[in-house]
């Protein structure tokens, strides 16, 4: 018995579907895997029992990130691939996405190092004016305190001069009422 078998769906390509159908073609004779369109056209070949238990694991089991709105199957008389050979092409197919993407990937790190470079570069820059600001906070700060200081010291001297010039006229205020009292026979 030969099917052809077209699971369709908003994500059924770039999921890892056609290596899941694969583990699943147990004791099929052929089995093979394609992308048409938005769908993925599934070709099994084997006795009917196999082949319809395979045509029950597709209706039922996905990849996890697999989004399968239908499957749908059909007869199919055509040639279908002998599951080993297929397994070999489909591992040839992935070892050359696998190496495109290396390649993708190699010079995107390359981009990205040179980004990197680029953002240490900026960070010693702002560290640096960090560091001359931090200085010029803390001399700011000294100062201030010097000042401050300063200022408390005249504070305290002001009063203390307030204070003699305060005693001396009440001492003097006093005098003086017991000049008036001794003047007007109060005392």
């Amino acid at each position: 018995m030969k099917a052809k078998i077209t699971v369709k769906g908003n994500k059924v390509q770039d999921v890892g579907y056609t290596l899941f159908l694969l583990s699943r073609a147990h004791r099929l004779k052929g089995v093979e895997a394609a992308s048409v369109g938005e769908d993925l056209i599934v070709l099994a070949d084997g006795n009917d029992a196999t082949v319809n238990r395979f045509i029950q694991t597709v209706k039922t089991e996905k990849p996890p990130v697999a989004d399968v709105s239908e499957v749908v199957v059909e007869g199919y008389d055509g040639e279908v691939m002998g599951v080993k050979e297929y397994r070999e092409q489909l591992s040839l197919e992935q070892l050359v996405k696998t190496a495109t993407v290396g390649v993708e990937m190699k010079d995107d790190i390359k981009e990205m190092k040179g980004d990197i470079k680029t953002m240490l570069k900026k960070q010693d820059e702002t560290l640096a004016e960090i560091r001359v600001t931090r200085n010029e906070i803390i001399a700011t700060r000294n100062e201030l305190r010097e000042e401050i200081r300063a200022t408390r010291d005249e504070i305290k001297a002001l009063r203390e001069d307030l204070k003699q010039y305060m005693d001396r006229r009440f001492e003097k205020l006093e005098r003086e009422i017991a000049l008036i009292k001794q003047k007007i026979g109060l005392t």
